[in-house]
């Protein structure tokens, strides 16, 4: 089941055209049952811009599409609309949500300070056990595979398994709960920003800073890196609109 799933999440997020897909950067916390497994093929279909803003999603047509039964699609879908991701109405079933500016600022929000968080304790582990160090390089080596094909679905979820890494490193339960929760928006906000070649030139240092500053920075240099590092993007996507506002 959790192969031909795959292979259907692959045909979904294909929809858009996209560079070829590369294989999985790193054995990423396997989904507890089948309802997360559906849950996050609809996560990267909305992330691949498969399944638009507001578009309507037909229970019998996504459950022949993915081929499970409605069950465990109707059990992914309830989880999703809880986290904000799709929403329901009264006799017009589910649709995904609109991912406007205010709900974008407040996910890079939630994220920098669950971030900050670990980063208390993750510093310490990676220097008493700089053997973890080890596995943010094969991320970022993943990553920069993926970003010299790129290929910004691969990117994206190599860059959530880099921050993904370090929340583990912190073994805070609670923020890696709640981080995993978040982690879904983040990948589907990672699907509404605009890249470029030049993007992926920079994402393997921008992440080599960070790992190189666990091992050598204090707690505010890290704290201050790690929020500039989340919003990058958002910040320059907002310089833009205003500098567009300015020149209209």
């Amino acid at each position: 089941m959790t192969r031909r799933l795959q292979a259907q999440s692959r045909r979904l997020v294909r929809r858009r055209p996209a560079p070829m897909a590369l294989a999985p950067v790193l054995p990423l916390m396997r989904p507890r049952n089948l309802a997360e497994q559906v849950a996050d093929v609809i996560v990267d279909g909305i992330a691949s811009g498969a399944l638009g803003p507001g578009q309507r999603l037909v229970e019998t047509d996504l459950a022949h599409q993915l081929q499970v039964s409605r069950v465990p699609l109707r059990e992914s879908m309830k989880m999703l609309e809880a986290q904000g991701i799709l929403e329901s109405a009264p006799h017009r079933g589910s649709h995904v949500a609109d991912f406007d500016d205010a709900k974008i600022d407040h996910i890079c929000e939630a994220r920098v300070t669950l971030e900050k968080i670990a980063l208390r304790d993750a510093m310490h582990v990676y220097r008493k056990e700089p053997e973890r160090v080890a596995r943010l390089d094969q991320v970022v080596a993943a990553m920069e595979r993926a970003a010299d094909a790129l290929d910004w679905t691969a990117v994206s979820k190599a860059d959530l398994a880099f921050h993904r890494e370090i929340c583990q490193a912190s073994s805070n339960d609670v923020v890696i709960t709640l981080w995993e929760t978040l982690a879904r928006h983040v990948l589907i906000v990672f699907g509404r920003e605009i890249r470029s070649e030049q993007d992926a030139a920079g994402m393997g240092p921008q992440h080599r800073r960070v790992r190189d500053m666990l091992l050598t920075a204090d707690l505010p240099a890290l704290e201050a890196e790690i929020e500039r590092h989340i919003t990058r993007l958002r910040n320059r996507r907002k310089a833009g609109a205003a500098h567009r506002g300015e020149r209209a």
